[in-house]
């Protein structure tokens, strides 16, 4: 039996009748409460009542509606006072509310009312402040707000209700019984004094006192107990060692209770839990696992908005009610999420029409052009995911259908039937957590639905936005099943709790006891004479203290750890641990799923050699063009996984054109201009103005080709901008071609060739092919990018290939290559020629300006053209008998490989340094 259940007086408890009541601290103490089993020889037992204060006032605002109590106003939500307070603020602010964080000031607002009604704090100086006179000026106007809507705040709910119980309205308790409370306010002990007045017996039962009557004798105190203080390295070493300490408890036998308090539990709960699935419930990785129940509980929950069944609704809401254009990523987002249509069965299909979106799709688009391109990839025979698109295209129909303008209930309706058309929550089976979202859901649809008069006609997306800051703000804490052996609190949540063993965290000076705070628009002085909450250091203090006491009544096992540092910034003990024994951590950090699989199985692992890739076999077709050998020659790995398995990164959408975008658009703008303008006659033979002219009109085609190609259609202020840029691009490149001294004719431009090397068909693409009036050729490769690297070509591996393929294996005589480096940046040709006349810049063999192929290797053009056939066809051997190792000699030319995961580099350098060898 855990500590908390043995602690309690279960004879006391069945001695209470039935108008005694236990007013706890929070949710968690009443429910604790609830759950006590009775004693072994008890048959027969009452559950005691168990209430917090806000639960109590509430049945007692119940209870006077049911008599009819007219007087008693409807409480307002958070979310709907925190509106409230917007929209008079707003108003009070006129033009310029859009300048100011209108949610910051609500929040503001709403808790300074709440400290006036619970502290019960004077108006007194608040004029003296300009914050305090706004605020006093937004205060009147938001009760006149609530008057009108019989409405009113919660504290101000609670004041009438108190006021109600004090004029003798309402059945009391004959004995309450006050649990937990590490502090109460004013208005909490004017609720107190008027029971008692009454005639109620009202008995305050802190954890330390309320031995005598609900605890046993034997409750735990500081005293018999053993309570100590590690430091610990970081906020990582003291989550680890945490859930070691909780492994070993657990080992010291079942039905054990252990705690786990933190006083910024948000800050260390992904840690946490992701340390205490790891080691206590590894196979929640496992699929459809993940809803298994845990050993473990957190008090704090997250928001609605981001559970996933949650956070897929409002996702396919936003998109459906979006006007115009938006993200492509909003759009991947639903496409491969799940929960709605057909996501289980189509998600292979799903996945392939997501990434053909990222390759044929803008940045910014809509889904109808996901819709229209489904479309024409089922005209081609490619049909992807039609339930989904099917579901899709019905979501996107119904949300815009109906008037623009509705009231909130109206659209709560019009949002539950968008989503079953979507098909969601989906075609599977929810999981018991799914399932308790997606009724919270529609309760904050039904919380929706009930804004109409503070709202009034709003449009779709002004809705959706509400729709989500309603999740937002809703807590979501799953049932548990069971109860946890483990349960991880914050320090409020742990009022009134017992455990067998308890661990206190984060107890640096910093977090523990927590800053002040006193709220910016009520006078400090006032706040502080007053005591309320976070007013000064001294009530937070004095607060921390009153915590401290009571934790150190809570196990008879106490442990209170802190970090050193956080980064570089070293980190201090809390005072309060002045005292309390320091200790050295004796715990191991607890083994990860993956390290234990590790040392199982180290001995069953075979060494396998991946260097070696399946031959290219008979007919087999090997992609990637002239890219084949190029990536061969940086890397053989990189080569075998991209064109030979197929592997290739998503196209990741950016706003406007990408750098291979801009680089399309030039050769479509160059192809556009030697079209029509075939040859250096042709071109001298043009005035300034005609050069001008047929430079716009090689833009205008080449933007024309572009969207074409990529179904996207720009406007015309983009157009306009892309076209300027090109023509000055493409005006500096033709002042380099006017300086060509051999007259030429363009006889190819992005010519398609299909060249054997070593047997392995290479699709090469020749941007541009000139010959000279005495027939020389000459073979250009358009370079739009900074980096360009000619010097590989007369090395063993050439990286660059594409020019040289040509030159060497298309049976082609060809005299010079070069790469034409068209930028606004210094264009100019780079290559290398038979003869120095052939372009400006370019040396021929044996010209003193010559370096890259030394006269002593290369004596001729033909032998240069011999070095760039062996060596190809050598590169080509390679991919043909399957040498694939991750091998290269210059990381850095790794930079533009797709499969760079899989080249696992981190694990390369480290297998090379165990073996002695230098990473390249």
């Amino acid at each position: 039996m855990s500590a908390h259940q043995s602690h309690i007086d279960h004879a006391a408890v069945q001695s209470l009748s039935d108008s005694t009541l236990y007013l706890c601290a929070t949710s968690r103490l009443a429910q604790t409460l609830r759950a006590i089993p009775p004693s072994d020889e008890c048959r027969v037992w009452r559950t005691p009542r168990t209430l917090t204060l806000g639960q109590w006032l509430a049945d007692l605002g119940n209870e006077a509606l049911i008599a009819g109590l007219d007087d008693l106003p409807n409480p307002l939500d958070t979310f709907s006072e925190g509106l409230l307070w917007e929209q008079v603020i707003a108003s009070s602010l006129s033009d310029a509310a859009q300048l100011f964080d209108l949610g910051g000031m609500a929040s503001a607002a709403a808790e300074a009312l709440a400290l006036q009604r619970n502290w019960m704090l004077p108006d007194s100086g608040a004029e003296v402040s300009s914050e305090g006179g706004l605020f006093l000026r937004w205060r009147d106007a938001f009760l006149d707000r609530c008057k009108e809507i019989d409405s009113l705040d919660l504290g101000g709910w609670n004041e009438r209700v108190i006021c109600l119980l004090e004029k003798g309205f309402f059945s009391i308790p004959e004995r309450l019984k006050v649990v937990g409370f590490d502090r109460t306010t004013p208005l909490e002990n004017r609720l107190f004094a008027a029971l008692k007045a009454r005639g109620a017996v009202v008995e305050f039962c802190s954890p330390s006192s309320v031995g005598k009557r609900v605890l046993h004798d034997d409750a735990v105190s500081a005293e018999s107990g053993h309570t100590s203080a590690i430091a610990l390295a970081d906020s990582n070493a003291e989550c680890a060692t945490v859930v070691a300490w909780a492994i070993e408890q657990m080992e010291k036998g079942t039905g054990r209770s252990i705690g786990i308090v933190a006083p910024d539990l948000a800050s260390v709960r992904e840690k946490l839990h992701h340390l205490l699935d790891d080691a206590l419930v590894p196979e929640t990785l496992r699929p459809g696992s993940g809803d298994r129940a845990r050993p473990f509980n957190f008090s704090l929950g997250y928001n609605l908005a981001e559970q996933p069944l949650v956070r897929v609704a409002l996702d396919l809401l936003s998109v459906a009610t979006s006007r115009g254009v938006i993200e492509q990523t909003r759009l991947s987002g639903i496409l491969l999420a799940g929960s709605w249509s057909a996501a289980d069965s189509e998600a292979d299909e799903r996945a392939r029409l997501d990434a053909a979106m990222r390759q044929e799709l803008p940045c910014f688009t809509s889904g109808h052009a996901l819709l229209r391109l489904a479309e024409r990839l089922a005209q081609q025979g490619r049909e992807l995911c039609p339930l989904t698109v099917d579901a899709l295209r019905r979501l996107l129909d119904l949300a815009s259908s109906g008037p623009n303008r509705r009231h909130a209930s109206e659209w709560a309706d019009h949002f539950r039937a968008c989503l079953g058309a979507a098909g969601w929550p989906g075609e599977r089976s929810l999981s018991s957590s799914e399932f308790q979202a997606r009724a919270a859901f529609a309760e904050v649809l039904d919380g929706l639905a009930a804004l109409d008069a503070l709202l009034g006609p709003i449009g779709a997306t002004d809705a959706v936005r509400r729709l989500n800051q309603i999740c937002r703000q809703r807590i979501f804490q799953p049932e548990t099943r069971g109860t946890p052996t483990i349960q991880v609190l914050g320090v409020l949540e742990s009022a009134g709790l017992a455990f067998d063993a308890l661990w206190v965290m984060g107890m640096n000076d910093d977090t523990w006891p927590p800053a002040p705070r006193p709220n910016p628009l009520l006078p400090a002085t006032v706040q502080r004479e007053a005591g309320s909450a976070r007013s000064s250091a001294e009530v937070e203090f004095e607060f921390a203290q009153r915590v401290h006491s009571r934790l150190l009544f809570a196990a008879p096992e106490i442990t209170f750890s802190y970090a050193l540092a956080d980064g570089n910034r070293i980190r201090r003990p809390s005072p309060l641990l002045e005292g309390i024994a320091q200790v050295v951590s004796h715990y191991s950090y607890p083994l990860t799923l993956a390290s234990q699989l590790a040392n199982a199985h180290s001995g069953a692992c075979e060494a396998v050699d991946d260097t070696v890739a399946p031959p290219v076999a008979a007919g087999e077709v090997v992609g990637g063009g002239s890219s084949l050998l190029r990536a061969q020659a940086i890397c053989p790995a990189w080569a075998f996984y991209q064109y030979r398995l197929g592997a290739q990164a998503l196209k990741a959408p950016v706003e406007g054109f990408n750098p291979a975008d801009r680089g399309t658009l030039v050769h479509a703008t160059l192809e556009a201009f030697w079209t029509e303008v075939t040859g250096s006659n042709a071109l001298q033979s043009l005035s300034g103005d005609e050069r001008a002219a047929a430079i716009s009109r090689a833009a205008i085609a080449g933007i024309a080709q572009f969207e074409k190609k990529s179904h996207q259609t720009f406007s015309p202020r983009i157009r306009e901008i892309e076209a300027k840029r090109l023509e000055r691009i493409l005006g500096l490149w033709l002042d380099i071609e006017a300086k060509r001294t051999v007259p030429f004719t363009v006889v190819a431009k992005e010519e398609q060739r299909v060249i054997r090397v070593a047997d392995i068909a290479v699709n090469v693409v020749i941007d541009r092919i000139d010959e000279l009036d005495d027939g020389r050729r000459i073979v250009i490769d358009y370079k739009t990018g900074a980096s360009i690297d000619i010097k590989n070509w007369a090395s063993q591996r050439i990286t660059e290939p594409q020019v040289p393929i040509y030159a060497a294996l298309a049976g082609e005589d060809v005299s010079a290559i070069a790469f034409a480096k068209v930028q606004l940046d210094k264009p100019a040709f780079v290559g290398v020629a038979k003869d120095s006349d052939m372009l400006p810049g370019v040396p021929g063999i044996g010209d003193d300006k010559q370096k890259l192929f030394p006269p002593a290797a290369y004596p001729s053009w033909t032998s240069v053209i011999q070095h760039w056939e062996t060596r190809l066809q050598a590169i080509a051997q390679e991919i043909k008998v399957g040498h694939a190792p991750v091998l290269f000699s210059d990381e850095k030319e790794l930079q533009y490989c797709e499969v760079l995961p899989l080249l696992r580099l981190p694990e390369y350098r480290r297998l090379l340094a165990q073996s002695g060898n230098p990473a390249p």
